[in-house]
């Protein structure tokens, strides 16, 4: 599990995805199969699927497989299904370094 953690000063916020993959990798876990992501303004409820952003496409990218799984969601049962290298087409990786 994640959260979102705001922060006035926008470049110090870390989002849901982040935080749930972090949380992962410091309990030990290293095989991703998918992760399913909905989000909407405070106390909304979701009007249109929320994506992952570009800084946590690029975390995904480092510990999961281009056939990772997002689901971006608006209720249970309305959601998308991307992969990762469908959401992150070209992703710079370790192999570049």
């Amino acid at each position: 599990l994640g959260a979102n953690v705001e922060n006035s000063a926008y470049p110090v916020c870390i989002c849901a995805e982040r935080v749930a993959f972090f949380r992962a990798l410091m309990d030990g876990q290293r095989d991703f199969v998918s992760l399913a992501v909905v989000g909407a303004p405070h106390q909304n409820e979701p009007q249109d699927y929320c994506t992952p952003c570009g800084s946590c496409r690029q975390v995904m990218a480092e510990f999961c497989k281009p056939d990772f799984i997002v689901l971006c969601a608006k209720s249970p049962q309305d959601f998308c299904t991307y992969t990762l290298e469908e959401l992150l087409p070209h992703a710079f990786s370790g192999k570049q370094l």
